[in-house]
């Protein structure tokens, strides 16, 4: 996972480089210690990429896994302007993980796999001055999962590998964003 991380703040750094982009930081998943950035790059007047990482660290939340970590591409399209006002979005998403499902909680019982998921947003993006703002987002797609179960106290398998498929309200956000 560690050469993932490498690789998406490589490809964050690459897209900062270009004009008018935005750093992002989501405050409501920084709140829950679950480390979240972005960085949005202007591709035309009213068209923007939106580079999404968020990683959670949290081997163990009350004996259940709560690991994972998604890399997500978005294209915005703004009814105003680039970076400013309503939008909406499409985006695709890679997540692995190792969490415990959230009808396994207290069963003893976590996953680990991988997934993607195909999805829309829909946000409103502030501007507070010439280099801050402030981006007020949700969005939901479909879910595709494939993994393995294990038990957690003993760390046998209870699965090999297992699939599921789902549709699922998944992206919220109130982030601040620094124009560079």
């Amino acid at each position: 996972m560690n050469k993932l991380i490498l690789l998406t703040l490589f490809s964050l750094f690459s897209i900062c480089c270009c004009a008018q982009t935005s750093l992002k930081a989501n405050m409501l998943y920084w709140s829950f210690g679950i480390t979240n950035i972005s960085a949005e790059t202007k591709l035309s007047n009213k068209f923007t990429l939106n580079s999404e990482l968020v990683y959670s660290p949290w081997k163990s939340i009350k004996g259940n896994h709560f690991e994972f970590l998604q890399i997500s591409p978005e294209v915005r399209f703004f009814t105003k302007e680039a970076f400013n006002g309503f939008y909406v979005g499409g985006y695709g998403a890679f997540q692995a993980f190792d969490i415990t499902k959230w009808n396994y909680w207290n069963k003893n019982k976590h996953q680990k796999g991988r997934g993607f998921s195909l999805g829309v947003s829909v946000g409103y993006e502030y501007k507070i001055n010439n280099k801050l703002g402030m981006d007020v987002y949700a969005g939901g797609g479909w879910q595709n999962s494939q993994y393995r179960g294990y038990d957690t106290k003993t760390g046998e398998k209870y699965v090999g590998w297992n699939g599921s498929g789902e549709w699922l309200p998944y992206k919220v956000g109130i982030a601040i964003s620094y124009k560079l």
